[in-house]
């Protein structure tokens, strides 16, 4: 409900500029179609009495008389007839070419003579005309018609008129009519008006226009500030509103209203989030090189209501994400050194017996090999991967792998942090474990010329990849049909069980296997997870 309240000086400027605009428009229609109403009756008039004049001189019985010299009652009866007739006709006369009236419509107020000088040019042979003349009772409006014989001879002429009080009462009936219509008109728009009014109050929920204008200018300051990026949509997708956060992200200073959100932000859902009504909360999404966790919420003006838009709503996690990698990075870092220092110890020992036992060139070859990793290439590993177990785990296979001769490597460009795991930490050490292990024990089996394993761990909030590649012997085409299976080994008994592991855990999540492999080079195995799976036939996927 809104509250009645007094009229605002803007709703009394909207008031008064409405009845203004409407007068006017009144004013102007009404005052156009009062003219051409004003022309129209006086061409009507002009045409009535011009015809009248033209039937009386075109009549047998009028030439008849003319030609006679003397009145015919005949003729006076007959007119008299037409005059009773025809109201609008003041007067109407029959006169000779000498200007003696043989027929008058009121003859005892009038002369015998037509002496006003007017009938001059008719007589002379012109062409019908009207003019304008003064009687005995007041100014009228002529029409003049010569009267020829058989001979086409001029004999007399014919004056029709209209007194000017006569058309004076109809243009004063017209304009009449049209004031009434004009108060008529005046009324509704008043009424309009009133209405008009009402229905913006109710509109408005009761504000002043002044009010939501300070509530708008106030909440565009507000959101332009809020820290959290805000794009508003309509129901078609196109922008409405973006403020400075949200500008800030998407790196775009050019004008952004206007534009279809999906040229903004790709991965929307606005089609989803207006049909069904429900926000689409927390999904990270890569924009403009930030880490964003995002929330679209439909716009509505209560529950039951359709969504009438979308809004938004973009979380800039980059900030708090270095602050993450820094806390992570640090933790990753002193389970790896710990787990270095346990190792070094373990190594020691190994060393110190073989010395003991006289194999000196066993604990020449045990030193040469554990040379393969260094401080340096721990804090490395611990600077790229963010999560403490995955990070240990690749420390800990490095070190395995030195012990063999193996040398494992960290693809440089590798980045993980746990936030950005698509899935549990313990599922990902399992996949990354069995890998590095069948790596190893495969370059372990067969000797080659290069012992390397390279090994890559690529994270980001909507895909994650891992590639696994080694110098290996390669997989026969019989060994890649049934390697997933569950107790298949080339390693002898009781083996089979970690890449069905592997296969497992992908398939639980919807990611994909793909296997690259040519005999004596080695092979590479890229798992990839995505929040939305798209299916792919290209490659040897599982």
């Amino acid at each position: 409900m809104y509250h009645k309240k007094k009229k605002s000086e803007l709703e009394r400027m909207l008031y008064r500029g409405f009845m203004l605009i409407s007068t006017l428009v009144i004013l102007l229609s009404l005052g156009g179609t009062l003219y051409f109403d004003i022309v129209r009756q006086q061409k009507e008039m002009d045409t009535m009495i011009s015809g009248i004049a033209a039937y009386i001189s075109e009549g047998t019985d009028v030439v008849t008389m003319l030609e006679s010299g003397y009145p015919s009652p005949y003729v006076k009866q007959s007119l008299d007839a037409l005059y009773a007739t025809i109201p609008n006709i003041s007067v109407a006369e029959v006169c000779n070419k000498d200007g003696v009236r043989f027929y008058h419509t009121d003859r005892q107020s009038t002369g015998e003579s037509y002496v006003d000088g007017e009938e001059i040019p008719i007589l002379q042979g012109s062409k019908p005309y009207i003019t304008i003349g003064y009687g005995t009772k007041g100014a009228q409006r002529r029409a003049f018609h010569a009267v020829h014989n058989a001979k086409g001879e001029i004999i007399g002429f014919v004056m029709v008129s209209v007194f000017i009080g006569v058309i004076s009462a109809r243009v004063q009936s017209i304009a009449l009519v049209h004031l009434m219509i004009l108060g008529v008109m005046l009324i509704i728009g008043f009424f309009l008006s009133h209405a008009i009014l009402r229905i913006m109050r109710k509109t408005l929920m009761g504000f002043q226009p002044e009010e939501l204008l300070r509530r708008y200018l106030r909440q565009d300051v507000v959101l332009s500030a809020v820290s959290e990026g805000l794009v508003a949509t309509d129901t078609a997708g196109t922008v409405l509103f973006v403020n400075s956060a949200a500008r800030s992200l998407l790196g775009e200073d050019q004008m952004l209203e206007g534009r279809p959100v999906s040229e903004l932000l790709p991965d929307t859902r606005q089609d989803t989030v207006v049909r069904t009504g429900q926000p689409e909360e927390r999904r990270s999404w890569i924009v403009g090189g930030h880490s964003v966790l995002v929330n679209e919420v439909p716009i509505r003006k209560d529950n039951n209501s359709p969504a009438e838009g979308v809004l938004t709503v973009l979380y800039d996690r980059t900030e708090m994400l270095h602050m993450s990698d820094e806390l992570f990075g640090a933790r990753s870092m002193i389970d790896a050194l710990r787990s270095y220092n346990h190792e070094f110890s373990n190594r020691l020992h190994v060393i110190l017996g073989y010395l003991e036992t006289g194999q000196i060139e066993k604990a020449i070859g045990f030193i040469m090999n554990s040379n393969l990793i260094t401080g340096q290439v721990i804090c490395q590993t611990a600077d790229q991967i963010r999560v403490s177990e995955l990070c240990a785990l690749v420390v800990g296979k490095m070190m395995h792998a030195a012990e063999q001769g193996i040398q494992l490597k960290l693809m440089g460009d590798s980045c993980c942090i746990e936030q950005d795991l698509l899935i549990p930490v313990d599922d990902m050490t399992t996949i990354v474990g069995n890998l590095l292990e069948n790596a190893i024990e495969d370059l372990n089996l067969h000797e080659s010329e290069l012992r390397e394993i390279k090994f890559g761990l690529y994270c980001r909030p909507d895909c994650n990849i891992l590639v696994c590649e080694d110098t290996g012997r390669g997989i026969s085409h019989e060994v890649m049909e049934h390697m997933f299976e569950k107790g298949f080994s080339t390693k002898g008994k009781y083996r089979g069980t970690g890449l069905y592991l592997v296969r497992r855990i992908v398939r639980q999540y919807g990611g994909r296997i793909d296997v690259e492999t040519e005999g004596g080079e080695g092979t590479v195995f890229t798992i990839t997870f995505t929040r939305e799976e798209q299916k792919d036939v290209s490659g040897n996927h599982y």
